[in-house]
């Protein structure tokens, strides 16, 4: 089998509704040569099933991890990346919604700047640079086209900055190899993936947006349930 141009590792911890729209999205607006690479950290809502379905019927190689407890962010990703034969990755979470030509311009982005680490959208749901509030567009319906418009003027474009947020973010491979995994010792409650911007600055890599990129995320779905506030504090010491 030809090797993938990206591996889209995908994290599964009940939140079906929001991964059927996600990978939905994904079929509708990704051309480049991919993967799919699904971790399932220990889901409860049936999503298995919806997963066997995506591997027969997706158009591109999909595979599937599963786990019998939630591996959280760091653990499962670092699952996904291990198994993954893309000249890049890409960490995707379950809870956004891609849009046209996405991946194709983050790829590009990547190959023009053989110094960039890490490579994000920009989004309405996150913190930091990569959010555009308010959204620009009124519904999901909407943002296929505005995300057009938007991209237009845009392409080719890279603002670097000082952190990105994982819920969408292009590694490539060779960054990888060189910084290593994600640091498994955070558990839940983020900072995980600022733990990692660091490594990469520090590796003398650059972190960028690519300009023309927007990936809708519904945002913090991993945490439903959980002391949330308490986690951060946590990871934020570590």
């Amino acid at each position: 089998m030809k090797r993938p141009v990206v591996s889209i590792v995908i994290l599964c911890h009940n939140d079906r509704k929001y991964l059927a729209r996600c990978v939905a999205s994904l079929r509708r607006h990704t051309r480049i040569p991919h993967e799919l690479v699904f971790v399932d950290n220990g889901s409860g809502d049936g999503v298995i099933e919806d997963l066997r379905r995506f591997r027969k019927t997706y158009p591109w190689p999909v595979r599937i991890l599963r786990n019998r407890e939630n591996r959280f962010f760091a653990g499962g990703n670092n699952q996904g990346i291990r198994v993954a034969r893309g000249r890049y990755l890409m960490l995707l979470n379950a809870d956004t919604v891609v849009t046209p030509g996405w991946l194709d311009e983050l790829v590009t982005c990547a190959e023009a700047r053989p110094n960039l680490g890490l490579l994000g959208p920009y989004t309405n749901h996150a913190a930091g640079p990569q959010v555009l509030l308010p959204p620009r567009y009124r519904d999901l319906d909407g943002l296929p086209r505005w995300a057009r418009s938007w991209a237009a003027p845009r392409r080719g474009k890279v603002r670097l900055v000082p952190s990105l947020i994982g819920f969408c973010v292009l590694v490539p491979r060779a960054a990888a190899d060189r910084v290593g995994l994600l640091d498994d010792g955070f558990g839940p409650g983020g900072f995980e993936d600022y733990d990692y911007c660091l490594r990469m600055r520090l590796a003398g890599f650059e972190l960028g947006i690519a300009e023309a990129v927007y990936v809708h995320h519904f945002g913090g779905r991993g945490y439903v349930n959980m002391r949330y506030d308490k986690l951060r504090e946590g990871n934020r010491e570590l």
